[in-house]
C-alpha cells in the first residue's frame, strides 16, 4: 500500500500528469459550459413553442364558439372540454379585474385577428416569466359573452435526449484521447532525455540518445549527444593522465625509499620512511578517488548478509568489535567492489574513531538501509554537510594523527550515488556517529 501511494505521488508530480490534468479540466469546463448553453437555449425554444401552442388552443376555442349560434354554445362548450383545456361561459360579475400585460394576450389578439377584451386570473401574462402549471384567461366574444379558458401548461423543460447525451459523451471521450496522446508526445522526449542522462551518469559508454521527433526534440538530443561525447573524451583523457601520473610518481618514491634506507641516523631514517609512506597513501587515495571506481564492473546480485559477515569476520581477526543487527531480505543488485569498499570505509571510520561498529540493517520493498554506528566523539553539527567533501577533515574530532587523507566518506558518497541512493550522516542522540547507506531496491545502474 505504501509503495502504491509512493508511485501515485510520483505520477501526480510528473509533467505528463500535470499537463494532462490542466488540459482535461479546461476541456471539461468547456464541455459543461456548452451543455449548459444548449440546455438553456433548448429550454427557451421549448417554452416559446409551448406558449404558441397554448395561444393556438385558446384562439381555436374562441373562433369555434364565435362561429356557432348563441343557442348552441352549450353543446359546443361541452365538446371543447378535455383534461388539458376547460372552456366555460361566465357572467360579467365573474370576470377577473386583472388586465394582463405581456406577450400571451398580444399573441391571442394577433391570432384572433382583432382586438379583444382579455383578463387574466394568474396576475400577469408575460411568457418569459415562469409559467404556473395552470393558466386561466377571461375573453369577451364579439357578441359580449365572456368565456373563461383554463389550460394546463407544462412548467419544466424536458430532459436532454439520450442521443444528444451520447453524442456529447462520445465527443468528450475523443477529446480526452487526443489530449492524452498529445501530452504523451510532448512529455515522452523529456523522459527519454532523463533516462539517457541517468544511464550516462552510471556508464560512460552508454549509447547516444536517439535523434528523432520534432525539430526541438532533435536539437535537444543532438546537444545531449555532443555533451556526452565531450565528457567521454575528457574522462578518457583523465584516465590516461591518471595512469601516467601513477607510474611517474611511484618511481621517484621507490628511489627515495631506497635512499632513505642508506641514512645512518635511525631516527631520521624512520621519519623519512614515515613521510614516504604517508605520501604513498595520499597518492593511492587520491588516484582511487579520482578514478571513482567507474570502470566496467558489471552489476550483479549481491548477498549483502554474506558480504557484511565477511567484513565483520575480517575485522574480528584484527581484534575489532563488529556487531550486526538485522538482515537483508533478498540479494541486492549492485557493483560488488564498490559496495565492499564503501562498507569497509564506514567500518574503518567507526573502528578508528569509536573503537567498534554496530551495523543495523533494515530492508523493505523501497530500499535497503545499512547504518554503521559508533560510540566515538561524533562530528560538530555545523560540519556534517561538509565531511563528504574531498580532503575535508573536522578539526575538533578527527585529526591527521588518526590516519587517512579525508577521502573516505567522499568515496562512500560517490559509490552510494552510483547506485542511485543517498548517504545520511547524523550524530547519535546518546553519543557517537551514524552513517546510513540508503540503497533503492530499484537502482539506476547501467
Amino acid at each position: 500500500m505504501r509503495l502504491s501511494m509512493e508511485r501515485l505521488r510520483q505520477f501526480s508530480s510528473s509533467l505528463f500528469a500535470r499537463v494532462a490534468v490542466i488540459l482535461l479540466l479546461g476541456l471539461l469546463a468547456s464541455q459543461l459550459t456548452s451543455i449548459w448553453l444548449q440546455s438553456d437555449e433548448r429550454a427557451a425554444a421549448v417554452s416559446q413553442a409551448r406558449g404558441q401552442n397554448f395561444v393556438g388552443r385558446i384562439a381555436e376555442a374562441i373562433r369555434l364558439l364565435e362561429s356557432v349560434d348563441p343557442g348552441r354554445r352549450s353543446a359546443t362548450l361541452a365538446a371543447l372540454q378535455s383534461p388539458e383545456l376547460q372552456v366555460l361561459a361566465i357572467s360579467e360579475s365573474e370576470v377577473s379585474p386583472v388586465v394582463p400585460h405581456g406577450q400571451i394576450q398580444t399573441m391571442i389578439r394577433a391570432s384572433l385577428g382583432s382586438e379583444r377584451d382579455i383578463r387574466s386570473n394568474a396576475g400577469g401574462g408575460g411568457m418569459q416569466q415562469r409559467m404556473s402549471p395552470v393558466r386561466s384567461f377571461d375573453i369577451r366574444l364579439r357578441d359580449g359573452q365572456w368565456i373563461r379558458v383554463t389550460a394546463s401548461v407544462e412548467s419544466a423543460a424536458p430532459a436532454l435526449p439520450n442521443k444528444l447525451i451520447v453524442q456529447l459523451l462520445a465527443t468528450l471521450a475523443i477529446i480526452i484521447a487526443v489530449v492524452m496522446i498529445a501530452v504523451r508526445q510532448v512529455s515522452e522526449p523529456l523522459k527519454q532525455l532523463a533516462r539517457a542522462a541517468d544511464s550516462f551518469g552510471q556508464d560512460l559508454d552508454a549509447p547516444p540518445l536517439r535523434e528523432s521527433g520534432s525539430a526541438e526534440t532533435r536539437r535537444a538530443a543532438q546537444a545531449f549527444n555532443r555533451m556526452q561525447a565531450r565528457i567521454k573524451r575528457l574522462m578518457d583523457d583523465r584516465a590516461r593522465a591518471l595512469a601516467a601520473v601513477s607510474h611517474d610518481l611511484r618511481t621517484p618514491l621507490t628511489r627515495m625509499r631506497l635512499r632513505a634506507e642508506l641514512v645512518d641516523d635511525e631516527k631520521l631514517r624512520e621519519q623519512m620512511v614515515a613521510d614516504l609512506d604517508a605520501m604513498a597513501v595520499m597518492i593511492d587515495a587520491t588516484l582511487d578517488y579520482m578514478r571513482g571506481l567507474r570502470d566496467s564492473e558489471a552489476p550483479r546480485r549481491i548477498d549483502m548478509n554474506a558480504l557484511l559477515q565477511s567484513l565483520a569476520e575480517d575485522a574480528g581477526v584484527l581484534g575489532r568489535n563488529i556487531r550486526i543487527e538485522g538482515a537483508a531480505g533478498s540479494p541486492y543488485p549492485g557493483r560488488l567492489s564498490g559496495l565492499r569498499r564503501a562498507l569497509q570505509n564506514l567500518i574503518d571510520n567507526a573502528v578508528k574513531y569509536g573503537q567498534g561498529a554496530q551495523i543495523r540493517i533494515r530492508d523493505d520493498a523501497s530500499a535497503l538501509r545499512i547504518a554503521v554506528e559508533d560510540e566515538g566523539p561524533g562530528i560538530p553539527p555545523d560540519e556534517l554537510e561538509r565531511v563528504t567533501e574531498p580532503y575535508y577533515r573536522p578539526d575538533a574530532s578527527r585529526s591527521r594523527e588518526t590516519g587517512g587523507v579525508g577521502l573516505g566518506l567522499s568515496i562512500v558518497k560517490d559509490i552510494v550515488l552510483m547506485h542511485g541512493g543517498e548517504l545520511l550522516l547524523a550524530n547519535r542522540p546518546g553519543g557517537g556517529f551514524s552513517a546510513t547507506m540508503v540503497l533503492p531496491r530499484t537502482p539506476t545502474l547501467a
